[in-house]
């Protein structure tokens, strides 16, 4: 049975029970509180089927172009039509394990959110006009680490952005879990874990970018480091909203820094922006991408950091130009 949302009241559930359990974290203590009372026994289930505004139709509309689902060369047409894209329709599925009234972690408003700090306009209803729909299938189920706890949520999610003309656009999987020493509520710790993952906390900026410039992930994720320094005007406005989303982008940034030299930043692009950071950044990321650094282990890095590290007036960058630079030379 498929519940149609209004607007403000993104949840509504079917509660069915069965042997499963599962869990999730918060970053927002007051939160976390009220949460955990809702929260029921061990071993029992319900799976919420949510519909953000979702018709049959459309679900079998976007599955059926599976078949064509993968990225092709835009010609200048369809790069005009990504360009147009304003007003995204957010519809789909939510499954929780939790036998409580609504899920704790309201998906559909963060994933609005999100969408609007990178200037798009987000509706629930198919019938208000848009240009493209961002479909989602997000399903909370017991995490294996801690079968024996009632909270304890793995996090599977995933998206893809389509377009009636051009099919799927964009697409993106996040998996979650708890901390190995999780922090309080372990369903609160799977959340935020999912939350402080660069391509989900910008996922805004990585539909935008893709769209309207044809930038990679990585190029996007990158662009977000440096744009405090470079586009003062374009900073995701998302910390305005309190301080606990500063703190999340914050730690989404972190771990982008620490990603900067490995896998697929593995560019000189990336460690160009490594040393914009170690110079321009607050004092954490300053230390984060000194740190980078170091663990690059490039022995041309050697001399700037040196530089850096006598000019450098907090104690704790100083540490980490310090450690960097016994990485490099331990090497």
């Amino acid at each position: 049975m498929l519940h149609r949302l209004s607007r403000w009241n993104l949840i509504k559930l079917l509660s069915l029970f069965s042997p499963r359990n599962k869990h999730t974290r918060n970053a927002e203590q007051p939160r976390q509180r009220l949460a955990i009372g809702y929260l029921r026994p061990a071993w029992r289930a319900s799976f919420l089927l949510i519909t953000l505004a979702l018709t049959i139709s459309l679900t079998d509309r976007l599955w059926a172009n599976e078949e064509s689902l993968t990225k092709p060369s835009w010609s200048q047409e369809d790069q005009k039509i990504l360009q147009n894209i304003h007003t995204i329709l957010v519809a789909g599925t939510v499954q929780t394990w939790l036998n409580v009234p609504s899920p704790p972690y309201n998906v559909g408003v963060t994933l609005k959110l999100k969408l609007e700090d990178a200037g798009f306009q987000v509706v629930f209803d198919p019938k208000q006009p848009h240009d493209a729909m961002l479909y989602i299938q997000y399903e909370e189920i017991p995490s294996g680490q801690f079968q024996v706890l009632e909270q304890a949520t793995a996090i599977r999610y995933d998206m893809k952005l389509v377009h009636d003309r051009l099919g799927k656009i964009f697409s993106h999987h996040f998996e979650a879990e708890p901390n190995a020493i999780p922090l309080g509520s372990l369903y609160w710790d799977a959340i935020g874990n999912l939350e402080e993952d660069p391509y989900y906390c910008f996922v805004g900026d990585l539909i935008r970018g893709h769209i309207d410039r044809d930038q990679n992930e990585q190029e996007m994720l990158m662009e977000v480091l440096v744009r405090p320094f470079t586009q003062q005007e374009l900073v995701n406005a998302a910390g305005a909203r309190g301080a606990t989303q500063a703190i999340v982008q914050q730690r989404a940034r972190l771990n982008i820094i620490q990603e900067l030299g490995q896998g697929a930043f593995q560019t000189p692009e990336a460690q160009a922006v490594l040393w914009t950071v170690a110079k321009k950044a607050q004092p954490t990321e300053r230390g984060a991408a000194m740190t980078q650094l170091g663990e690059i282990g490039d022995t041309t890095f050697l001399s700037p950091l040196t530089t850096l590290l006598e000019k450098e007036t907090d104690p704790e960058v100083r540490s980490a130009a310090e450690h960097a630079i016994q990485l490099i030379e331990s090497r």
